[in-house]
């Protein structure tokens, strides 16, 4: 298979996904599948602040060696010198696993068994989370998704129909809220108080479309669809994603903040007033 010309805005973004695509397909050999992008990068609206979002499928699980493997690659890639290898962030979808409809919401006794083996946002070690094992990004990856090396998406990912993916959503929309509220100080920081925000406007947009967004579709949807008194705060919190040095490890604005937990809690009786069939 060869590897695909992005020709994103960002060619050496583009040099990084072709190498590490072409390393994991030598490393994996025949249990390799494809890499496939996903999320703002297909979504709309990435910028120098988004994730690198995109999963890799393999034939079946890895094997204690073949884990090893991929590390390997994925560390040669974390200390390359450039932006991009901070951001990356995936998972390794076995073909059978990848045409189940798993989520996350709701919780069950079997949560374990919803995990795949994933490298979050920044990190350089491999662990095992459920992030990723959504049909929100299955059906980003086939209805929008870009193939780096692999087949056609839609041949490894069978439809979502817009009321399927509604559920999921609606689940996710009141289980990650409610959660959060009650858990709201790992996001008591300046980017988190903007992310949840704009990421709560996306989702409800999402729900009402039965189809994934971008995050400025999502807000452009709610400066229209909900109260206008959260205008403002949409407002603020769009510009803050604009600026490249916002980070965890700045402290938030405690208005914002408190604003935006009430956003959140605001956004959670919407989901529980929507009516899936």
């Amino acid at each position: 298979m060869k590897t695909n010309n992005l020709k994103t805005q960002y060619p050496e973004l583009d040099s990084v996904m072709a190498k590490l695509a072409k390393n994991l397909q030598n490393v994996l050999g025949e249990n390799f599948v494809g890499l496939y992008l996903q999320g703002s990068l297909v979504l709309g609206d990435f910028d120098l602040t988004s994730d690198v979002d995109f999963i890799v499928v393999v034939n079946k699980e890895l094997t204690e060696e073949e884990v090893k493997k991929v590390q390997y690659v994925h560390t040669n890639t974390y200390n390359q010198d450039n932006r991009w290898v901070k951001r990356l962030e995936y998972s390794y979808f076995p073909k059978n696993i990848l045409r189940k409809t798993s989520s996350p919401f709701p919780i069950t006794n079997d949560q374990k068994n919803k995990e795949l083996w994933y490298f979050n946002n920044g990190h350089p070690t491999i662990e095992r989370s459920d992030h990723c094992n959504t049909l929100v990004t299955r059906w980003t990856v086939r209805e929008k998704g870009k193939a780096v090396i692999g087949p056609d998406p839609k041949s490894l990912i069978e439809p979502i129909s817009p009321n399927t993916l509604r559920r999921e959503i609606k689940d996710t929309l009141i289980g990650w809220g409610e959660y959060l509220l009650k858990n709201p100080k790992q996001y008591e920081n300046r980017f988190y108080q903007s992310y949840l925000v704009l990421n709560f406007c996306r989702i409800l947009h999402d729900l009402d479309k039965g189809e994934i967004s971008s995050k400025l579709v999502g807000i452009t949807w709610a400066k229209v669809n909900l109260d206008s008194k959260w205008i403002p705060l949409i407002d603020y919190c769009w510009e803050e994603r604009k600026d490249t040095s916002i980070s965890v490890k700045q402290p938030a604005k405690p208005e914002i903040y408190k604003q935006s937990l009430q956003f959140v809690k605001y956004a959670v009786e919407e989901g529980k007033r929507y009516i899936v069939n």
